[in-house]
């Protein structure tokens, strides 16, 4: 269960990384490059707002990163979460990355967060799959995660 032991705490760093950017102090300074033409006035109720929607955003990423490094700790138990971020990755990283390329925002900048969150999806893939087996081989828990999503559709 190594992979995914790794998987859970890089992904996790990383969504730390990223909160820590959408911090508003942080944040102010890079807004021209995160929107360009953004034309709200600086201290204007527009600006602010828009800072402190994505201090919330951030923030949320930020629980999410420490929730996947608490969960290295208990690698297999925690495998559900792996359907979670691939979940997140598919539709609030590369789907909107999409959107926003469609709009009109940086082909370059989002292309690279549609190759992060594809790392994302394709090493939490295998490192599930990798921690599944070895799970199976040492008749883990009846190779089932605290939560089996198969058993929550059926």
């Amino acid at each position: 269960m190594t992979l995914l032991t790794w998987w859970f705490r890089l992904t996790g760093i990383a969504y730390i990384a990223l909160g820590i950017s959408w911090i508003p102090v942080l944040n102010a300074l890079r807004l021209d490059a995160v929107v360009p033409g953004f034309d709200a006035p600086e201290g204007s109720t527009a600006y602010a707002g828009f800072l402190d929607w994505m201090l919330v955003f951030g923030l949320e990423m930020i629980v999410v990163g420490v929730v996947l490094i608490a969960a290295s700790w208990r690698p297999w138990r925690s495998a559900p979460l792996v359907v979670l971020i691939v979940a997140l990755s598919l539709v609030r990283g590369i789907a909107h990355d999409i959107y926003m390329i469609v709009n009109g925002y940086s082909l370059v900048a989002n292309l690279v967060f549609v190759a992060f969150h594809t790392a994302v999806i394709v090493v939490g893939v295998i490192a599930y799959r990798s921690a599944r087996r070895d799970a199976w081989a040492q008749g883990v828990d009846s190779a089932r995660p605290a939560i089996d999503v198969r058993s929550q559709v059926a």
